[in-house]
């Protein structure tokens, strides 16, 4: 399993190689400054300096990230399992989605640090905004993606709407629901670091900004790969966790290679 593993990711582990390589080369072989574009050796330089105190703005960022994270699957599994529920809710509640969803994230955010002041919370909101419609959206889809025949077979047998959905819709959806969750891995960093560079005097967005203010391009880039770190460590718990709790869509995939 683990040489499986290991002959899985290694055309990814290349093309990273390849591509920090490609990066190293142009700007020795460019000769470009440092504070246009740095080396990858002096943003992992970057890394080792205390002044950015990187373990306490990484936590402060991981708690944003991990906060909208959760609270945005919650909130956008429980509306779309109420816009399935009910039509009306539906016809009600999706237009205003779609229409917020329009909306510019980066000016909603001097709006949170209005109402809320500095901190977690308006981080965490602002992440929700970004990462929650892809969930409702895919949640939805997934509930209604039943088998008509399997529907008309439970009105038949007089199941309930409960029943139904707690036994047909909900399993029905699974691999949606993850679905969601992996554009929710990327999308609440996002919206974290969108936060943070308005509303937040710690995390990483917020040295990028500090960073930026100084032309220090070498923390601004070590910001970036710490970010990077953590939406692949969200990303990769959200594929374990679906490894694990659908293992037939796995035995499927090794069936069919």
């Amino acid at each position: 399993m683990g040489h499986r593993a290991i002959l899985y990711y290694l055309p990814s582990a290349l093309a990273l190689l390849a591509m920090l390589l490609a990066w190293h080369l142009l700007v020795v072989g460019l000769e470009v400054k440092e504070f246009v574009l740095p080396g990858p050796l002096a943003a992992i330089a970057a890394l080792g300096e205390a002044r950015f105190d990187w373990w306490l703005n990484t936590a402060a960022t991981l708690l944003s990230v991990a906060g909208s994270f959760v609270l945005s699957a919650v909130l956008g599994i429980a509306l779309a399992v109420a816009v399935v529920w009910d039509p009306r809710i539906e016809r009600t509640v999706m237009p205003l989605l779609v229409l917020f969803n329009t909306l510019p994230k980066i000016a909603l955010a001097p709006l949170f640090l209005l109402w809320l002041g500095y901190g977690i919370v308006p981080n965490i909101l602002i992440g929700v905004t970004v990462a929650f419609f892809p969930m409702v959206i895919n949640t939805a889809v997934g509930l209604r993606a039943v088998e008509p025949d399997l529907l008309a077979l439970t009105q038949a047998m007089r199941a309930t709407r409960w029943q139904v959905l707690r036994k047909i819709r909900f399993p029905n959806a699974i691999p949606y629901i993850f679905a969601g969750l992996k554009l929710n891995a990327s999308m609440s960093v996002v919206g974290a670091i969108v936060g943070e560079f308005v509303a937040s005097e710690k995390g990483l967005g917020a040295v990028i900004m500090a960073a930026g203010v100084t032309l220090d391009t070498p923390a601004i880039f070590a910001a970036l790969i710490l970010i990077s770190v953590l939406g692949l460590a969200i990303y990769a718990l959200v594929v374990a966790a679906e490894r694990w709790l659908t293992p037939w869509e796995r035995r499927e995939d090794t069936a069919t290679a």
